[in-house]
Protein backbone atom coordinates (compact mmCIF):
# COMPACT_ATOMS: atom_id res chain seq x y z
CA UNK A 1 0.00 0.00 0.00
CA UNK A 2 0.66 3.26 -0.38
CA UNK A 3 0.60 5.28 3.02
CA UNK A 4 0.89 9.10 3.72
CA UNK A 5 1.81 9.33 7.21
CA UNK A 6 1.43 12.99 9.07
CA UNK A 7 3.74 12.91 12.26
CA UNK A 8 6.44 11.28 11.57
CA UNK A 9 8.68 12.93 13.27
CA UNK A 10 7.08 12.24 16.66
CA UNK A 11 7.37 9.62 18.95
CA UNK A 12 4.78 7.63 17.04
CA UNK A 13 4.97 8.66 14.46
CA UNK A 14 8.86 7.75 13.80
CA UNK A 15 7.86 4.00 15.52
CA UNK A 16 4.94 4.06 12.62
CA UNK A 17 7.03 4.70 9.90
CA UNK A 18 9.77 1.93 10.31
CA UNK A 19 7.41 -0.38 11.21
CA UNK A 20 5.35 0.46 7.69
CA UNK A 21 8.35 0.05 6.10
CA UNK A 22 9.63 -3.07 7.56
CA UNK A 23 6.15 -4.85 6.68
CA UNK A 24 6.22 -3.59 2.54
CA UNK A 25 4.71 -0.29 2.35
CA UNK A 26 5.46 2.91 -0.12
CA UNK A 27 5.44 5.44 2.92
CA UNK A 28 5.11 9.06 2.08
CA UNK A 29 6.28 10.76 5.61
CA UNK A 30 5.63 14.48 6.58
CA UNK A 31 7.70 15.68 8.72
CA UNK A 32 8.24 19.20 10.61
CA UNK A 33 11.73 18.82 11.36
CA UNK A 34 14.21 16.60 8.96
CA UNK A 35 16.76 15.55 11.50
CA UNK A 36 14.32 14.09 13.98
CA UNK A 37 12.85 11.71 11.59
CA UNK A 38 14.17 8.62 13.00
CA UNK A 39 14.62 6.75 9.78
CA UNK A 40 17.44 4.06 9.62
CA UNK A 41 16.63 3.23 6.05
CA UNK A 42 15.51 5.54 3.40
CA UNK A 43 14.24 2.37 1.25
CA UNK A 44 10.41 2.40 -0.04
CA UNK A 45 10.27 5.84 2.03
CA UNK A 46 9.46 9.64 0.49
CA UNK A 47 10.19 12.31 3.30
CA UNK A 48 7.41 15.59 2.41
CA UNK A 49 7.33 19.06 4.36
CA UNK A 50 4.85 21.68 3.73
CA UNK A 51 1.44 23.01 5.11
CA UNK A 52 -1.24 20.48 6.15
CA UNK A 53 -3.08 23.04 6.87
CA UNK A 54 -3.13 23.79 2.68
CA UNK A 55 -5.80 21.33 1.44
CA UNK A 56 -5.49 22.17 -2.37
CA UNK A 57 -1.73 21.76 -2.27
CA UNK A 58 -2.38 18.71 0.23
CA UNK A 59 -4.97 17.47 -2.56
CA UNK A 60 -2.57 16.79 -4.82
CA UNK A 61 0.62 14.88 -2.87
CA UNK A 62 -2.35 12.97 -1.69
CA UNK A 63 -3.50 11.65 -5.35
CA UNK A 64 -2.74 7.89 -5.84
CA UNK A 65 -2.81 7.44 -1.89
CA UNK A 66 -4.08 4.52 -0.40
CA UNK A 67 -4.49 5.25 3.00
CA UNK A 68 -3.73 8.48 5.42
CA UNK A 69 -2.82 8.04 8.66
CA UNK A 70 -2.80 10.97 10.57
CA UNK A 71 -0.44 10.52 13.51
CA UNK A 72 0.60 14.87 13.70
CA UNK A 73 -0.69 16.26 17.14
CA UNK A 74 -0.10 18.94 19.83
CA UNK A 75 0.89 17.28 22.84
CA UNK A 76 1.51 20.48 25.31
CA UNK A 77 -0.95 20.45 28.11
CA UNK A 78 -0.22 23.73 29.75
CA UNK A 79 -1.57 26.99 28.56
CA UNK A 80 -2.04 25.91 24.94
CA UNK A 81 -5.75 25.78 24.70
CA UNK A 82 -5.23 27.55 21.17
CA UNK A 83 -2.84 25.78 19.74
CA UNK A 84 -4.39 22.43 20.85
CA UNK A 85 -7.37 23.30 18.82
CA UNK A 86 -5.41 24.70 15.49
CA UNK A 87 -3.46 21.32 15.18
CA UNK A 88 -5.76 18.55 16.84
CA UNK A 89 -8.94 19.60 15.74
CA UNK A 90 -8.55 22.75 12.58
CA UNK A 91 -5.88 20.51 10.89
CA UNK A 92 -7.47 17.49 11.12
CA UNK A 93 -10.62 18.75 9.28
CA UNK A 94 -8.57 20.21 6.53
CA UNK A 95 -6.53 16.78 6.11
CA UNK A 96 -9.71 15.10 6.28
CA UNK A 97 -10.84 17.75 3.14
CA UNK A 98 -8.21 16.91 1.06
CA UNK A 99 -8.02 13.33 1.30
CA UNK A 100 -11.79 13.88 0.51
CA UNK A 101 -10.86 15.61 -2.79
CA UNK A 102 -8.08 13.23 -3.31
CA UNK A 103 -10.27 10.29 -3.40
CA UNK A 104 -8.43 8.32 -0.87
CA UNK A 105 -10.33 5.28 0.34
CA UNK A 106 -8.94 5.04 4.01
CA UNK A 107 -8.23 7.45 7.06
CA UNK A 108 -6.68 6.88 9.85
CA UNK A 109 -7.05 8.78 12.69
CA UNK A 110 -4.41 8.25 15.99
CA UNK A 111 -6.72 9.19 18.79
CA UNK A 112 -6.25 9.01 22.56
CA UNK A 113 -8.00 6.31 25.10
CA UNK A 114 -8.18 9.82 27.61
CA UNK A 115 -11.25 11.07 25.50
CA UNK A 116 -13.21 8.66 27.20
CA UNK A 117 -12.23 8.87 30.89
CA UNK A 118 -14.89 10.96 32.35
CA UNK A 119 -14.23 12.36 35.72
CA UNK A 120 -17.21 11.81 37.23
CA UNK A 121 -17.68 8.41 37.14
CA UNK A 122 -15.49 5.44 37.45
CA UNK A 123 -13.49 4.27 34.42
CA UNK A 124 -12.64 0.42 34.54
CA UNK A 125 -13.09 -1.97 31.32
CA UNK A 126 -14.57 1.23 29.16
CA UNK A 127 -16.00 0.16 25.92
CA UNK A 128 -16.43 2.10 23.03
CA UNK A 129 -20.21 1.46 23.29
CA UNK A 130 -19.89 4.40 26.49
CA UNK A 131 -20.68 7.95 25.20
CA UNK A 132 -17.92 10.43 25.37
CA UNK A 133 -17.91 12.74 28.33
CA UNK A 134 -17.18 16.21 28.08
CA UNK A 135 -14.16 17.27 28.68
CA UNK A 136 -13.75 21.02 28.20
CA UNK A 137 -11.96 21.49 31.35
CA UNK A 138 -8.68 19.68 29.61
CA UNK A 139 -7.83 20.63 26.62
CA UNK A 140 -5.78 18.17 25.08
CA UNK A 141 -8.14 15.38 25.87
CA UNK A 142 -11.02 17.25 24.36
CA UNK A 143 -9.53 18.45 21.17
CA UNK A 144 -8.52 15.10 20.19
CA UNK A 145 -12.47 13.53 21.08
CA UNK A 146 -13.34 17.03 18.68
CA UNK A 147 -11.20 15.76 16.13
CA UNK A 148 -12.22 11.71 16.23
CA UNK A 149 -15.95 13.20 16.04
CA UNK A 150 -14.82 15.07 12.75
CA UNK A 151 -12.88 11.86 11.32
CA UNK A 152 -15.97 9.33 12.02
CA UNK A 153 -18.63 11.39 10.80
CA UNK A 154 -16.46 12.09 7.61
CA UNK A 155 -16.61 8.11 6.64
CA UNK A 156 -18.83 7.44 3.85
CA UNK A 157 -18.75 5.18 0.35
CA UNK A 158 -15.83 6.98 -0.71
CA UNK A 159 -13.86 7.40 2.26
CA UNK A 160 -13.80 4.72 5.20
CA UNK A 161 -12.70 6.52 8.48
CA UNK A 162 -11.54 4.90 11.20
CA UNK A 163 -9.93 5.71 15.03
CA UNK A 164 -7.55 4.12 16.96
CA UNK A 165 -7.52 5.41 20.92
CA UNK A 166 -4.31 4.03 22.72
CA UNK A 167 -3.62 3.52 26.13
CA UNK A 168 -1.20 5.76 27.42
CA UNK A 169 1.71 4.59 25.05
CA UNK A 170 4.79 4.03 26.20
CA UNK A 171 8.59 2.83 24.85
CA UNK A 172 11.83 4.49 23.37
CA UNK A 173 11.49 8.55 23.08
CA UNK A 174 8.32 8.63 25.29
CA UNK A 175 7.08 11.03 28.02
CA UNK A 176 9.06 8.70 30.08
CA UNK A 177 12.12 9.77 28.20
CA UNK A 178 10.83 13.31 27.45
CA UNK A 179 9.99 14.80 30.42
CA UNK A 180 8.91 12.53 33.17
CA UNK A 181 11.71 10.62 33.52
CA UNK A 182 13.98 14.11 34.02
CA UNK A 183 11.53 15.25 36.55
CA UNK A 184 12.24 12.16 38.84
CA UNK A 185 15.90 12.61 38.64
CA UNK A 186 15.14 15.92 40.41
CA UNK A 187 13.08 14.52 42.54
CA UNK A 188 9.93 16.84 40.86
CA UNK A 189 7.82 13.70 40.15
CA UNK A 190 5.55 11.83 42.45
CA UNK A 191 2.24 9.34 43.41
CA UNK A 192 -0.65 9.77 43.80
CA UNK A 193 -2.45 7.14 46.60
CA UNK A 194 0.60 5.57 46.17
CA UNK A 195 0.13 4.82 42.42
CA UNK A 196 -2.04 1.53 43.36
CA UNK A 197 -4.25 1.61 41.31
CA UNK A 198 -5.38 -0.19 37.70
CA UNK A 199 -3.70 1.73 34.58
CA UNK A 200 -4.11 0.50 30.84
CA UNK A 201 -1.18 1.16 28.82
CA UNK A 202 0.11 0.59 25.08
CA UNK A 203 3.83 -0.47 24.14
CA UNK A 204 4.44 0.95 20.99
CA UNK A 205 5.33 -2.35 18.83
CA UNK A 206 1.23 -3.38 20.13
CA UNK A 207 0.21 -0.17 18.41
CA UNK A 208 2.40 -0.37 15.47
CA UNK A 209 0.64 -3.87 15.54
CA UNK A 210 -2.62 -2.87 15.59
CA UNK A 211 -2.18 0.21 12.40
CA UNK A 212 -1.17 -2.94 10.55
CA UNK A 213 -4.39 -4.51 11.19
CA UNK A 214 -6.80 -1.36 10.23
CA UNK A 215 -4.87 -0.90 7.25
CA UNK A 216 -6.25 -4.27 6.01
CA UNK A 217 -9.96 -3.40 7.75
CA UNK A 218 -13.25 -2.30 5.92
CA UNK A 219 -14.31 -0.98 9.25
CA UNK A 220 -16.34 2.32 8.46
CA UNK A 221 -16.82 5.23 11.09
CA UNK A 222 -15.31 2.81 13.51
CA UNK A 223 -13.49 3.57 16.71
CA UNK A 224 -11.10 0.89 18.16
CA UNK A 225 -9.37 1.15 22.10
CA UNK A 226 -5.97 -0.23 21.59
CA UNK A 227 -3.54 -1.58 24.47
CA UNK A 228 -1.12 -3.91 26.19
CA UNK A 229 -4.09 -6.53 26.99
CA UNK A 230 -4.88 -6.45 30.62
CA UNK A 231 -4.90 -3.74 32.84
CA UNK A 232 -1.47 -3.60 35.55
CA UNK A 233 -1.24 -1.37 38.72
CA UNK A 234 0.49 1.87 37.70
CA UNK A 235 3.25 2.14 40.36
CA UNK A 236 4.54 -1.30 38.89
CA UNK A 237 4.55 -0.22 35.58
CA UNK A 238 5.82 3.10 36.04
CA UNK A 239 8.43 2.14 38.51
CA UNK A 240 9.73 -0.49 35.81
CA UNK A 241 9.78 2.02 33.05
CA UNK A 242 11.43 4.18 34.83
CA UNK A 243 14.22 1.59 35.90
CA UNK A 244 14.33 0.77 32.01
CA UNK A 245 15.52 4.35 31.56
CA UNK A 246 17.95 4.45 34.25
CA UNK A 247 15.93 7.00 35.59
CA UNK A 248 15.12 7.71 39.88
CA UNK A 249 12.36 5.75 40.90
CA UNK A 250 10.09 8.32 43.39
CA UNK A 251 9.21 7.50 46.87
CA UNK A 252 7.19 10.72 47.56
CA UNK A 253 3.37 10.22 47.39
CA UNK A 254 0.18 13.00 47.92
CA UNK A 255 -3.31 12.11 48.48
CA UNK A 256 -5.38 11.64 45.69
CA UNK A 257 -8.02 14.30 47.04
CA UNK A 258 -5.14 16.57 47.57
CA UNK A 259 -4.00 16.39 43.86
CA UNK A 260 -6.82 18.61 42.11
CA UNK A 261 -6.80 21.47 44.62
CA UNK A 262 -2.93 21.51 44.52
CA UNK A 263 -2.76 21.40 40.57
CA UNK A 264 -5.27 24.16 40.80
CA UNK A 265 -3.40 26.68 43.46
CA UNK A 266 -0.14 25.75 41.21
CA UNK A 267 -1.23 26.79 37.91
CA UNK A 268 -3.01 30.22 39.91
CA UNK A 269 0.84 30.50 40.57
CA UNK A 270 1.71 30.35 36.71
CA UNK A 271 -1.01 32.84 35.55
CA UNK A 272 -0.88 35.17 37.87
CA UNK A 273 3.24 35.83 38.90
CA UNK A 274 6.08 35.71 36.76
CA UNK A 275 7.43 32.14 37.21
CA UNK A 276 9.63 30.32 34.42
CA UNK A 277 8.84 27.21 32.52
CA UNK A 278 5.28 25.04 32.93
CA UNK A 279 4.03 24.14 36.32
CA UNK A 280 5.12 21.23 37.83
CA UNK A 281 1.11 19.76 38.55
CA UNK A 282 -1.81 20.67 36.27
CA UNK A 283 -5.06 19.49 36.50
CA UNK A 284 -5.18 18.18 33.18
CA UNK A 285 -2.46 15.63 34.49
CA UNK A 286 -4.39 14.99 37.36
CA UNK A 287 -7.18 13.41 35.69
CA UNK A 288 -4.87 11.54 33.02
CA UNK A 289 -2.41 9.88 35.66
CA UNK A 290 -4.02 10.21 38.89
CA UNK A 291 -6.98 7.95 39.01
CA UNK A 292 -7.90 4.26 37.54
CA UNK A 293 -8.28 3.86 34.20
CA UNK A 294 -8.51 0.89 31.97
CA UNK A 295 -10.27 -0.38 28.68
CA UNK A 296 -11.32 -2.94 26.69
CA UNK A 297 -9.80 -4.08 23.64
CA UNK A 298 -12.43 -6.59 22.94
CA UNK A 299 -13.32 -4.73 20.00
CA UNK A 300 -10.17 -4.61 18.50
CA UNK A 301 -9.59 -7.99 18.44
CA UNK A 302 -13.21 -9.00 17.11
CA UNK A 303 -12.99 -6.83 14.11
CA UNK A 304 -9.35 -6.01 13.12
CA UNK A 305 -8.29 -9.19 14.72
CA UNK A 306 -5.94 -7.53 16.70
CA UNK A 307 -3.41 -9.21 19.58
CA UNK A 308 -0.83 -7.81 21.69
CA UNK A 309 2.27 -9.41 20.61
CA UNK A 310 4.53 -7.63 23.46
CA UNK A 311 4.12 -7.99 27.11
CA UNK A 312 5.27 -5.46 29.87
CA UNK A 313 8.55 -6.70 30.33
CA UNK A 314 8.79 -7.95 26.84
CA UNK A 315 8.93 -4.47 26.07
CA UNK A 316 11.15 -3.12 29.36
CA UNK A 317 13.68 -5.50 27.84
CA UNK A 318 13.43 -3.79 24.56
CA UNK A 319 14.18 -0.58 25.74
CA UNK A 320 17.00 -1.47 28.11
CA UNK A 321 18.52 -2.58 24.56
CA UNK A 322 18.49 0.46 22.64
CA UNK A 323 18.33 2.82 25.98
CA UNK A 324 18.64 6.10 24.58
Amino acid sequence: MKIFLTGASGFVGSHLAQSLIAAGHEVVAHYRAPQSLKIKSAKNIEVCSGDLNDVQGLSKRLQGIDSVIHCAAEMKLWNSKKALHETNVLMTQNILQAAKQAGVPQFIYMSDASIAKDPSIPNLEVSESRALPPLEKFPYSHSKSLAEKYVLAAGDDNLRTLSLRPASIWGKGDLIDRILGKAANLNQFGWFDQGDYLFSTCYIQNLCKAVQKALLSKSNRESFFISDGPPVRFRQWMSRRLLAGHYKVPTLSIPRFLAWPLARFTENGWNYLPLRGDPPLIREMVHLMAHPFSVSITKAKEQLAYEPIYGMEEGMLEIEKNRI
